[in-house]
């Protein structure tokens, strides 16, 4: 009968036999099993389990991170981004959003993404690094976050990390900061836009944390400056202030002249010579002017003052035309502190405007130099207008040396030196020259020994009495002021 075989022999367990009067039964074939004997047929193995040979009496079960169908002969590894926590699996689960099985097959388990990355889907099989510009700061990141306006990351970030001063990142997302562009500058981290140089100040540099103020002799009149605009001219010209915002900023001499009537007018900002043929007409345009004859310049000359004209006729007569530096655009400091400043300006050193149309001056010889009355809230207070010290004239000698206020008070003579005798003096020599009003805001003459020139038509330098009988006067020696000395501090 079937399930057996020969004389009545019962088919063993994996074995069966489905007909009647065989002589040996047939074995149960991979994928299917049956557990006893006698069996006429055998019976596929479930799902989960598998039967890999011949003859098997069971089927055994599928290993975690492994999987099968009904009737299998052998159980398949779970894909990547799939696992199968326990024995006997039917199917594989996906990982879920934030974790993944790092690329691995035959997973039992999946593992959350590490800070830095993440797994935006299902069943992900690697977690991705976070790309430059966001982050992910915890573990099982299913999406990375993008960097605020301000700051930056590279890949893989946990953390953004904000703009170092003098740089920017003006989107969300950004992987890098942008460093300010020249003119511009940002002062803290973390910023979004860079800010524009105010006026008065200028950057001439990428990735600037702050402007510089524009120096002495220079303005910035737009915002956003990469360089400060040079005053006209760098010798005669400067500004009362760091800093200066205007061109009206720049305080110095101006002369305009013409040569004909048709001819255009010219100007200049510093002493030159002008070779005339016909008629001169100057104008003195910004401070005091004088017009020399080259030939005879301390005696034969015009002081044009400001806003005046001078109208000159010659044939190739050549002319030195020279601004009033000293009293005018600068103060003597060893001269009462601008004692005798008698220039136009009539704004403080801030800009602001001097009270009742008055202008800078320092008849009290005030240790802040030329000064004037100006508005300040309420009330009406002294400001020092700025006005500059003067070079000419103290460290050296200019034109006939009538202007000297230096400090020199000696005089050397056939290799011996000698101090000056004093002034208000009558020892060891008579003295013409005692001061008075006019010899002392003239010349400079006072109660002391400082070499002055108060005899210009026949001494065109500083000189002094001498202490020794021997000497009555002399030369003081005193350098020619020329283009190596500056006018002004």
């Amino acid at each position: 009968q079937s399930g057996h075989y020969g004389r009545g022999t019962k088919c063993v367990a994996g074995y069966y036999n489905s007909e009647t009067n065989q002589t040996s039964c047939l074995a149960c074939s991979p994928g299917s099993y049956t557990p006893v004997s006698g069996s006429v047929s055998c019976a596929g193995c479930d799902a989960g389990t598998f039967a890999d040979r011949n003859g098997t009496t069971s089927c055994s079960n599928c290993s975690a991170g492994q999987f099968s169908e009904a009737n299998a002969t052998m159980c398949t590894l779970c894909q990547a981004g799939t696992y199968s926590s326990s024995n006997g699996s039917t199917n594989c689960s996906l990982c879920v959003a934030g974790s993944s099985t790092e690329g691995a097959r035959g997973s039992t388990k999946c593992s959350s993404c590490e800070p830095g990355s993440h797994a935006s889907t299902t069943g992900s099989a690697t977690c991705s690094v976070c790309h430059a510009g966001s982050a992910a700061a915890k573990s099982a990141a299913v999406n990375c976050t993008a960097c605020a306006a301000g700051k930056y990351s590279a890949a893989n970030a946990t953390t953004c990390t904000e703009c170092a001063a003098g740089h920017f990142a003006a989107d969300e997302g950004s992987p890098t900061c942008a460093e300010c562009a020249k003119g511009t500058f940002a002062g803290a981290t973390g910023m979004t836009v860079c800010t524009a140089c105010s006026t008065g100040s200028y950057q001439d540099k990428t990735g600037a944390t702050s402007c510089t103020e524009c120096a002495k002799g220079s303005y910035q009149d737009k915002t956003g400056g990469k360089i400060c605009t040079s005053c006209p001219n760098s010798r005669t010209y400067t500004t009362y202030t760091e800093g200066s915002k205007k061109a009206s900023d720049c305080q110095g001499p101006l002369l305009t002249y013409t040569v004909s009537k048709l001819a255009a007018p010219k100007t200049v900002t510093d002493t030159a010579n002008v070779t005339v043929s016909g008629t001169i007409t100057v104008t003195a345009t910004k401070g005091d002017w004088y017009i020399r004859n080259n030939q005879h310049p301390y005696t034969e000359y015009y002081t044009v003052k400001q806003g005046h004209k001078q109208a000159i006729k010659g044939s190739k007569l050549v002319l030195m035309l020279e601004p009033v530096m000293a009293n005018v655009f600068c103060y003597k400091e060893s001269e009462g502190y601008g004692l005798y400043f008698a220039g136009y300006q009539n704004t403080d050193a801030a800009g602001n405007a001097c009270q009742d149309g008055s202008s800078c001056r320092n008849p009290d010889s005030s240790t802040t130099g030329p000064h004037c009355k100006v508005k300040s809230g309420s009330s009406v207070v002294d400001s020092p207008c700025g006005i500059p010290t003067c070079v000419w004239d103290v460290a050296c000698a200019a034109g006939d040396g009538t202007g000297y206020r230096g400090n020199a008070s000696s005089v050397a003579v056939d290799g011996a030196s000698y101090a000056c005798q004093a002034w208000d003096s009558d020892r060891p020599h008579v003295n013409f020259f005692k001061p008075n009003a006019f010899r002392t805001a003239t010349y400079g003459v006072a109660a002391h020994n400082l070499c002055r020139n108060p005899d210009p038509r026949n001494i065109q330098t500083p000189w002094c009495y001498t202490s020794s009988i021997w000497v009555r006067s002399a030369s003081c020696g005193v350098a020619r002021c020329d283009e190596t000395y500056k006018y002004f501090n």
